[in-house]
C-alpha cells in the first residue's frame, strides 16, 4: 500500500541541480519530446524491474542492487555500508524499512518478515549515504505517473544530449526536469539525466545527490524475475491495494463486526513504529465486554503496563509478564478530559483506543457500508482468506478510497486484524480469540479513566 506523503525533495533544491552540459546538446524535436512526454506512464504500466544503483562517495563508488515496482512505487534494495557489511532497505514515498542483511531473501527476491525498522526519508538519515540513498530513491519514485506528461513542456525544456549504448541498446540521453511539484513558488525545477532507447524504455537515470559526480540508476530490463514475492514489508503496508466496492455479502459482514465483539475477549499483539529506527511492541488482551485494555509494552525507555478504558489510560513500570492482577497502586493515569492529554497521546494510545471501539452493542447499517466500505485487497494466511477492507467508524474524518487511516483485516467474518498509519509507518494489532476473565481494576484507577 503506498502511504500518501510528500516526497522528500528538500536535497535537490540544497544542492547544485544541475548535471554539467555537453557541448552537443540541442532541443528536443517533436518526436522526442513525445517520447519523453510517454516515458512515466509507459513506466507505470510496466512490470517491476531490476535495478543497479551507483552512487558516488568520498572513497569511490558504491554499487548497490535492487528491484523497483513502478506501480506502488517501492524500492527494494540490499546496499552495503562503510563497514562492508550489507543491510536491506525498502522505500515508499516518504518512508525507509531497514533490517539486517539477508542475501538469500534478496536473491530468491523475498522480503524477510521481522526485523525491520523504519525512519522518515532525509529526517531520519544517520548517514552522509543513507541521505544520498533517500535523495535518490525520492528521485525514482517521480519516474512513474498513471498520466502522460505534456510533451509542449519538455519541448520547451529538455535538451538532446547524445548517443550512447547500454546493455548493447542503442539510447539517446536527454537532460529534462525532474517531475516533481515543489511548494516554493517560482523555484526552478531540479533537472535530471534520461537515458531512453527506441522504444522508448528508460535505460539510465542520473541525478545529481549532492557528490562530486552523478548518482546513476541502470535499469536491468533483460533480466526475467518473478515479481510475486516483491511485497512492502508489514511496515510499510504489506501487498499494494486496488480499492473496490464491497459486495453486499461483505458489507453485511462489515456491519455485524463490531456487534459480534461486543460480549468477546481476544488476546492482542501490538508492532507500532514510533521514531526513526523504533518499533514499540505489545501483548495482552482486549476485553469488549468491559472495555478494557490490559498490555505489556515494551519500547525504546523499556517496559511498561498499559491499562486503558473509554475514559482514559494509565501506565505502569512492568518486567517481563503480563500480572494476571493489575497492581493496585503505582499507576500514572492520564484522563482523556485533562488538558495535558494530548501531550501524552501518541499512536500507541491511537492504536489501543480503536481497537476498543471495535465493538458495539447494535450491529452497523449493512446499506451504509456498501456504499462506504471498500475492499483493499484479499489476502491467504494460512489456507485461509482474509479480506483488508476499510470503512468509517464515527468521528472518522473523510478519506478518498484507500486513504483512510485505519484498515480491518477480516477473516471467516470476524476481525483479526487492525492497521494504523502514522507518521513512522503502518501500526498493526492482531487480534485472536480468547477467553479472559474480567481483570479488577483498583477502584481509584477505574475512577480516573473511566
Amino acid at each position: 500500500m503506498a502511504i500518501i506523503v510528500a516526497i522528500a525533495v528538500a536535497g535537490w533544491f540544497a544542492v547544485s541541480c544541475s548535471p554539467g552540459r555537453s557541448d552537443a546538446e540541442r532541443p528536443v524535436s517533436e518526436q522526442e519530446a513525445a517520447l519523453l512526454a510517454g516515458m512515466r506512464e509507459r513506466n507505470h504500466g510496466d512490470e517491476p524491474v531490476a535495478v543497479r544503483i551507483s552512487v558516488p562517495t568520498d572513497g569511490g563508488t558504491v554499487t548497490a542492487d535492487g528491484y523497483l515496482d513502478w506501480q506502488v512505487p517501492m524500492l527494494y534494495a540490499r546496499v552495503p555500508d562503510a563497514e562492508g557489511e550489507h543491510r536491506l532497505i525498502q522505500a515508499i514515498p516518504g518512508l525507509i524499512a531497514t533490517r539486517a542483511d539477508d542475501e538469500a531473501a534478496f536473491s530468491g527476491l523475498r522480503v524477510p518478515e521481522g526485523g525491520w525498522t523504519t525512519r522518515q526519508m532525509l529526517s531520519g538519515a544517520e548517514t552522509p549515504l543513507d541521505t544520498t540513498v533517500d535523495i535518490l530513491a525520492s528521485s525514482l519514485f517521480t519516474l512513474t505517473s498513471a498520466q502522460a506528461d505534456d510533451p509542449a513542456e519538455l519541448a520547451e525544456k529538455a535538451t538532446w544530449r547524445e548517443e550512447g549504448v547500454i546493455d548493447g541498446e542503442p539510447v539517446d540521453s536527454f537532460r529534462a526536469p525532474i517531475m516533481v511539484e515543489s511548494s516554493q513558488e517560482g523555484a526552478a525545477s531540479p533537472e535530471a539525466l534520461y537515458s531512453l532507447d527506441k522504444a522508448g524504455d528508460l535505460r539510465r537515470f542520473q541525478v545529481n545527490t549532492g557528490e562530486a559526480s552523478l548518482s546513476a540508476v541502470d535499469f536491468l530490463r533483460e533480466v526475467e524475475l518473478d515479481a510475486t514475492g516483491l511485497v512492502a514489508t508489514d511496515l510499510l503496508g504489506g501487498p499494494a491495494i486496488a480499492p473496490a466496492a464491497v459486495s453486499g455479502d461483505l458489507a453485511e459482514t462489515i456491519a455485524h463486526v463490531r456487534e459480534a465483539n461486543w460480549e468477546e475477549t481476544a488476546a492482542v499483539e501490538l508492532t507500532v513504529p514510533t521514531g526513526d529506527g523504533q518499533v514499540t511492541t505489545g501483548r495482552g488482551e482486549i476485553d469488549w465486554r468491559t472495555m478494557t485494555a490490559y498490555l505489556h509494552v515494551t519500547d525504546a525507555s523499556g517496559q511498561r503496563l498499559f491499562l486503558a478504558r473509554p475514559g482514559g489510560y494509565a501506565t505502569h513500570a512492568a518486567e517481563d509478564e503480563l500480572p494476571e492482577t493489575p497492581p493496585t497502586d503505582g499507576w500514572e493515569a492520564h484522563a482523556l478530559g485533562d488538558e495535558d492529554a494530548a501531550e501524552h497521546f501518541g499512536p500507541v494510545e491511537s492504536l489501543v483506543f480503536r481497537v476498543l471501539e471495535m465493538a458495539a452493542e447494535d450491529a452497523d447499517d449493512a446499506d451504509a457500508m456498501a456504499e462506504q466500505a471498500y475492499l483493499l485487497r484479499t489476502d491467504e494466511v494460512d489456507g485461509e482468506s482474509v479480506d483488508v477492507v476499510e470503512f468509517p467508524v464515527a468521528g472518522d474524518a473523510p478519506a478518498n478510497p484507500g486513504q483512510s487511516a485505519f484498515r480491518y483485516h477480516l477473516s471467516d467474518e470476524r476481525l483479526r486484524e487492525v492497521e494504523m498509519m502514522s507518521y513512522f509507518g503502518v501500526a498493526s494489532a492482531a487480534l485472536s480469540p480468547e477467553e479472559f476473565p474480567m481483570r479488577e481494576i483498583p477502584w481509584e484507577l477505574a475512577e480516573a479513566i473511566g
